[in-house]
């Protein structure tokens, strides 16, 4: 596929994402993504060409041109990965692949070969490569920029990287959302040894401002159904796992019922309030991670019954999700109930209209609100009373967030020696994994889930 498969309006939530983050006008942001990377690969090295490849897949979804080992004008910043020799003149970053850790530095401190590691190791070290890599072609502007050198301690990840490959059965699990933190997910699982069933809900189709992060997605995608398109291509990398799409969302799933038939969710919905009502579905076992724009990544687990925190308990209700839905109403010319719904009616459709003439109704029932909202904000046709733009991540933010959530089930599903004594994980893109971070998050007295007498005795009788 050529660099130019990104469709204007991927291009433009890029430069929204940037423009938040740096206080720039959309069209400033635009122009500082319109840059040239290169990439530079170790020769007959596997891990290098591993990680070159994952790279360039992830750059190519931010920047306007990335080239792997073919020289390039202009050209913001290289990426040198082992032994390699820079091949132009631009800001530099250097990445080394040691047996315990990665470094990746604005200088070189060693041309020793790459050491081999993990494919799925080597995509989780690609995600934090781009990150340094961008901010090197904006010339560290970034407020969030990654330290010099950044080491990543695969330690710190408390994984078994020799159990990696091993086969994990996933029996018949339940992947809800086929967004970007979906698509990073099957990204990198087709890096492990998943066997069983995975059924994969989701009622939306692509849209042409998906491709800058739904990494499995191209343009001959865009109108068709995310779940459907995302087996039809992810599938022959799963040669022991079966994926099933259905076109609907989780909760109106055909074989739902009264029983335990929820047994294992692995979330990637979009909305705080979505993760809330997947809770009441009452799981047995929940895998999830989201993002905060491209500043933060958020791994939850929990498994029922529990004292510890639940869906409901990590994202509950605030101010801040309040004051979303009340803006999002007003600029779209809906009530607060209405957006609270989530997707949009054929009513709610007729009274956008009525403030937004350009839309077509009939193409806007059953659409999210968010996901309206942020392409009109990307357009540049929204902005909320502070001046904050409703944003979406960088591709390898998303990947990140699906590669951690893909060796979140590798930690609790595999018989590896794994560290698992914790349920909430906090870690930014922009700097390196520490497992301090790994916290017990007890459950909230407040939560609509926990405190439900009702809920938890159902939770005790079905999983219990």
């Amino acid at each position: 596929m050529s660099d130019d498969f990104m469709t204007p309006e991927a291009r433009r939530e890029n430069a929204t994402a940037l423009a938040t983050a740096l206080g720039l006008s959309v069209s400033d942001a635009s122009e500082a993504l319109d840059l040239k990377v290169a990439i530079t690969v170790e020769k007959n090295n596997e891990t290098a060409r591993r990680i070159g490849d994952e790279t360039y897949e992830l750059l190519r979804r931010t920047v306007r041109k990335v080239a792997q080992d073919s020289c390039l004008g202009n050209v913001a910043a290289e990426l040198i990965i082992g032994s390699a020799r820079p091949k132009t003149n631009a800001r530099r970053v250097f990445l080394r692949v040691l047996p315990d850790c990665a470094t990746i530095s604005l200088e070189r401190h060693g041309t020793e070969a790459c050491a081999s590691t993990p494919p799925i190791l080597a995509l989780l070290i690609s995600c934090f490569a781009s990150a340094v890599t961008l901010s090197r072609a904006l010339n560290r502007a970034l407020p969030f920029a990654p330290p010099n050198p950044f080491t990543l301690d695969f330690r710190q990840v408390g994984i078994d990287w020799n159990a990696v490959s091993e086969p994990i059965d996933l029996e018949h699990t339940y992947v809800a959302g086929a967004g970007a933190i979906g698509n990073g997910f099957l990204w990198a699982a087709r890096h492990l040894n998943f066997q069983g069933s995975l059924g994969i809900a989701d009622d939306d189709t692509v849209g042409s401002g998906n491709l800058n992060r739904q990494i499995w997605f191209e343009n001959e995608d865009i109108g068709k159904p995310k779940a459907d398109r995302i087996v039809e291509r992810a599938q022959r990398y799963f040669p022991k796992l079966k994926l099933v799409p259905n076109r609907c969302r989780l909760q109106d799933l055909p074989e739902k019922s009264s029983g335990p038939w929820l047994r294992r969710l692995i979330v990637s919905v979009d909305s705080r309030r979505a993760r809330r009502e997947l809770q009441n579905e009452l799981p047995g076992e929940v895998f999830d991670s989201s993002t905060t724009d491209i500043r933060e990544i958020v791994v939850h687990y929990n498994r029922q019954p529990t004292e510890l925190a639940c869906l409901s308990c990590i994202y509950e209700a605030d101010e801040e999700e309040m004051t979303r839905e009340k803006h999002i109403a007003q600029h779209l010319g809906v009530s607060i109930e209405d957006v609270r719904t989530e997707r949009i009616s054929e009513s709610a459709a007729e009274r956008i209209v009525l403030m937004h003439s350009e839309l077509d109704p009939e193409t806007l029932v059953g659409i999210a609100y968010d996901t309206l909202f942020k392409s009109l904000c990307a357009e540049g046709q929204l902005q909320t009373p502070e001046g904050r733009r409703i944003v979406a991540p960088f591709a390898f933010v998303s990947v990140l967030a699906g590669t951690l959530l893909a060796l979140e089930v590798v930690r609790r599903l595999s018989a590896g020696e794994h560290s698992r004594d914790f349920n909430y994980w906090r870690l930014s893109p922009w700097h390196p994994i520490d497992k301090r971070r790994q916290i017990i998050r007890q459950r909230q007295s407040s939560c609509a889930f926990c405190a439900d007498s009702i809920l938890k005795n159902v939770n005790v009788n079905l999983w219990g």
